[in-house]
């Protein structure tokens, strides 16, 4: 069953490169639905894997100049905070309870794609001090849903890069990567002193991932922004509809 992961992760990575996630929309999903993980541990181990697959997208993003070095890093002052106290609460808190927060980030950052974001040539909506106290409060909830959901962060850093910052679509999502992968770092480091890692499976997904990353990240830079928008959105919904069952299955807390 662990050659799956291996499947999982060129999938995940993939789709990671290709949205400039951090891959874990799909990689959760997977492991619970098909590998049958309990939602703290798929969670977890997805962290794992995203530190692969998000160094090889990004490292694809970067040499095409799709980041931009200054939001990343004020980002991921809210981002490093986030991601390290949500790996630390994350065993508080129930299964099912983290399938609603899945799902329910996934269906909102697919509304707001939807509807649009701003034009870049006119700057995103927020700038000077304001902006960067704006992109510091989205890092930190992005950070706790990635260690609370085992997602990278992207659902949220990309449409807020696109709206609030006004980059456009490709370098909101190499921008996303940049602060990616050292908050997946940190919540993997937690996780990983908690137990909560099934490294064998990690370790195969994320080598999957490194190769998927790659091609995904190729291929969005072929691809027009508007197109992109709409095929993330569309993908986000597929995961939130996926997921809708774990929601109700209760279950009790184990760290």
């Amino acid at each position: 069953m662990r050659w799956h992961g291996a499947i999982l992760g060129i999938a995940a990575g993939f789709i990671g490169g290709l949205f400039g996630v951090g891959g874990g929309l799909l990689v959760v999903p997977g492991l619970v639905l098909w590998l049958h993980f309990e939602q703290r541990r798929a969670s977890a181990t997805s962290l794992a894997t995203i530190v692969a697959s998000s160094a090889a997208a990004l490292a694809r993003f970067g040499l095409d100049g799709a980041v931009d070095v200054d939001r990343a890093l004020v980002l991921l002052i809210g981002a490093a905070a986030g991601a390290y106290l949500g790996a630390r609460i994350a065993g508080r808190i129930p299964n099912h309870w983290l399938a609603r927060g899945f799902v329910a980030i996934t269906v909102l950052s697919a509304l707001r794609l939807a509807i649009g974001g701003s034009d870049p040539a006119a700057g995103g909506l927020v700038s000077g001090m304001v902006g960067v106290a704006v992109l510091i409060a989205v890092g930190f909830g992005a950070g706790m849903l990635s260690a609370t959901l085992g997602v990278g962060g992207g659902v949220v850093f990309v449409p807020a890069l696109v709206t609030l910052a006004g980059l456009e679509q490709q370098a909101a999502q190499g921008t996303s990567l940049a602060v990616i992968l050292p908050t997946v770092l940190i919540g993997t480091t937690v996780h990983a002193r908690a137990g909560r890692i099934d490294w064998p499976v990690g370790a195969l997904a994320g080598a999957g991932g490194i190769l998927g990353g790659l091609v995904g990240a190729q291929v969005a830079l072929g691809l027009p922004a508007d197109v992109l928008s709409r095929l993330f959105a569309g993908f986000l919904v597929v995961m939130a509809v996926r997921m809708l069952p774990r929601t109700r299955a209760a279950d009790p807390v184990v760290p």
